[in-house]
Formats: structure tokens, C-alpha cells, sequence
């Protein structure tokens, strides 16, 4: 009786895995390809260093998903046994999971702390709002958290006997400091920094409308500090059950095969709700922010297309060399003074603040 249960329970964790955790891997993988190609095309979002700290964690959750994530939700779905590539699994794997992990979720902190310096009414304070010192910050804690994981490339170098998805280590020091550094220490010492930053940036946002800030700038900080309290507050509802049940199984000491089977359903349901924190910053910014469906949609559609089009007929004048000779004519007197058709990418802040069609255009690009 107890071992059709511990098989059925063994299929169930098969079956969930591949039809639940794997189609959320790919769907997070392609979300943070688009939120790269999204950060990467506007220059609003080039120019500023919070959407530069959004696209950095983007980039740690793609690396992330793509080589360390994809072949362990594969081996629980189908059970491969990876002994035959153990350095890379293991070893390799975990040097990605451990500096990627880290850098992600402290290029979310920094980016709810940027918001903070730059919604602060404090000059002084808004100075660290800068794109030259986020990207030394970014390129500073990428290699100390390299640096920090090479340990885990040396320690954790076996396959777990009763989870074969699951690298261990032999060191009881360096067990200890994993559960208890990595996982309880960091895994919840950081959403609790960002959370503090959070509300303290949510209150600044709030009085915005009351400064004599710019409108674009006004908009987009309202916009990203929305965008990041929200990836905050599903971060903590998901990846802090993975860490609490991740750190129970390493100092687990019951071999109970029952149990065991219980405890590696549980970890693959946890482990499930941990690619949504990794993943779901491009479908999250999507729900919250219209500005950003508007951005993404021209970058990811509109701008295919006309790129498309632009091929098949290969005009000889772009359509900023129309839109400027209009508008030199219409100065000339040769044409009405009224505005061209703008293209729907442009976001509201730009349409609002500004009313030269040459400065509107150059956001875009």
C-alpha cells in the first residue's frame, strides 16, 4: 500500500513537472528575451538607471532560466539521471545559480532604492540616481557574486540519492552556510530591503505631482516605481516558500520514503512558484503599466512591421527624413503648421511635454 503511494506520488510529481513547471519555464524565458529587447530599444529606458538595473536583473533571470532552471525542471519531469555530465549539473549549474540568483535579486534592490534617490526631494539624495553609477554598481556586485559562488562550483559536486534533480555537498561547514546564509539569510534579508525601500518610494511617488519635476521624467518614475513595487511584492509570495522549503530538505535526516516522496512533490511545487519570481518581470510590468504595453508594443510589433514593410518596398527617404522636411516647410510657410501623425510607440509623457516633433521622435529611437 505504502509503495503505490509513494509511486503515485512520484507520477504526480512527474506529470505536474511537465505539464505545469516546464510550459512556466519557457513562458518566463521568452518574458525576460522581451523585457531585454524592450529595455535595449527605447532610449527613455537607456538613459535612465533604474530601467538599467530592471534590464541587468532581466538578464542574470535569463541566464538563470536557460542554464541552470530548463535542466532541472526537465530531469523531475522525465527523471534523467545527469551522472554522465556531473561537473556540469552540479558544479557548473550551481556557480550559475548561485551568482545569477544573487545578482537578480540585488539588481531588484537597487533598482526600488534608485527610485527612491530619484522620487526624493533631496538634491543630494537624487545625485545617486545616476546611469554611470549604476553601471558601476551593476558591474561591482556581478563580480563579487561571482566571486562568492565559486565555492559552490568546488562543494556541490553529487547527486542527492532520494532527489536526483537535486545537487548536494558532502562539507558539513559549507552545508550550514548554505541553508542558513543562502537561503534563510539572503533569500529573505533582501525582499525585506527592498520592501523597506518600496514603501519609502511609493510615498515619495505620491507627492510627485506636487514638485516642479519635468512631466516625462514625473511619468516615467511613477511608472517604474509601480512597476518595481509590484515585482517586489510577488517576488516575497514566491520565492520565499522555495527558500524555506529548499532549506527544511538539505537539513532533513528522515529517509522515510513516504515522506521523502511528500517532501519532493512539495519542493517541485515551490520550486514552480521560484521561476514565477525569476521570470515574471515582463508579464508583471504588462498588467501594471499601460505606459509600458503601449512601449512594448510598439518595440515588439509595430516596429517589426514597419521594419518589414520598409523591406519590402525599400522607400528612399525614412520616415524621419518626411517628418523633418515637413516640418522645415511648415516653418518655410509651404505647409500648414499642423503636426504629423505620431507614431504609437511614442508614450504619453513624451506627447505631453513636448512640442517640437524632432525632440518626440528621438525617444523612440
Amino acid at each position: 500500500m505504502d509503495s503505490d503511494y509513494v509511486t503515485s506520488l512520484y507520477h504526480i510529481r512527474s506529470q505536474f513537472s511537465t505539464y505545469v513547471t516546464i510550459p512556466i519555464c519557457i513562458l518566463s524565458i521568452i518574458g525576460e528575451i522581451f523585457n531585454i529587447i524592450v529595455f535595449l530599444s527605447l532610449k527613455t529606458f537607456r538613459q535612465n538607471s533604474c530601467a538599467f538595473y530592471l534590464m541587468s536583473m532581466s538578464i542574470f533571470n535569463f541566464i538563470r532560466l536557460v542554464f541552470s532552471t530548463l535542466f532541472i525542471v526537465i530531469s523531475t519531469a522525465f527523471s534523467i539521471d545527469w551522472s554522465f555530465a556531473l561537473f556540469y549539473y552540479c558544479q557548473f549549474r550551481n556557480l550559475i545559480v548561485a551568482s545569477c540568483n544573487l545578482s537578480a535579486i540585488t539588481c531588484l534592490c537597487l533598482a526600488i532604492a534608485d527610485q527612491y534617490f530619484a522620487t526624493c526631494s533631496r538634491h543630494r539624495l537624487q545625485q545617486w540616481s545616476n546611469i554611470k553609477i549604476a553601471y558601476r554598481v551593476t558591474g561591482t556586485i556581478a563580480i563579487v557574486w561571482i566571486l562568492h559562488a565559486i565555492p559552490y562550483c568546488i562543494y556541490f559536486n553529487q547527486l542527492s540519492m532520494s532527489n536526483n534533480a537535486v545537487c548536494i555537498t558532502k562539507n558539513p561547514i559549507f552545508l550550514k552556510y548554505h541553508t542558513y546564509g543562502y537561503f534563510l539569510t539572503y533569500g529573505n534579508l533582501f525582499p525585506l530591503i527592498a520592501v523597506i525601500f518600496g514603501v519609502m518610494s511609493f510615498r515619495n511617488a505620491r507627492n510627485l505631482t506636487t514638485r516642479a519635476n519635468l512631466l516625462v521624467r514625473r511619468e516615467l518614475d511613477k511608472q517604474l516605481t509601480m512597476m518595481v513595487l509590484v515585482e517586489i511584492c510577488v517576488y516575497v509570495l514566491t520565492y520565499i516558500p522555495y527558500s524555506i522549503s529548499n532549506g527544511y530538505s538539505t537539513l532533513n535526516t528522515n529517509r522515510d520514503p513516504t515522506f521523502l516522496a511528500q517532501l519532493n512533490l512539495i519542493n517541485t511545487v515551490t520550486m514552480t512558484l521560484s521561476i514565477i519570481s525569476n521570470g515574471n518581470s515582463f508579464f508583471i510590468y504588462i498588467c501594471v503599466s499601460r505606459r509600458f504595453r503601449r512601449q512594448a508594443k510598439y518595440v515588439l510589433y509595430e516596429n517589426c512591421r514597419n521594419h518589414n514593410s520598409i523591406n519590402r518596398i525599400a522607400p528612399e527617404r525614412t520616415e524621419m527624413q518626411v517628418v523633418t522636411e515637413r516640418i522645415s516647410a511648415a516653418r518655410a510657410g509651404c505647409l500648414t503648421t499642423r503636426r504629423p501623425s505620431l507614431s504609437p510607440g511614442i508614450t504619453s509623457g513624451a506627447r505631453e511635454r513636448n512640442g517640437k516633433n524632432e525632440i518626440i521622435l528621438l525617444q523612440i529611437k
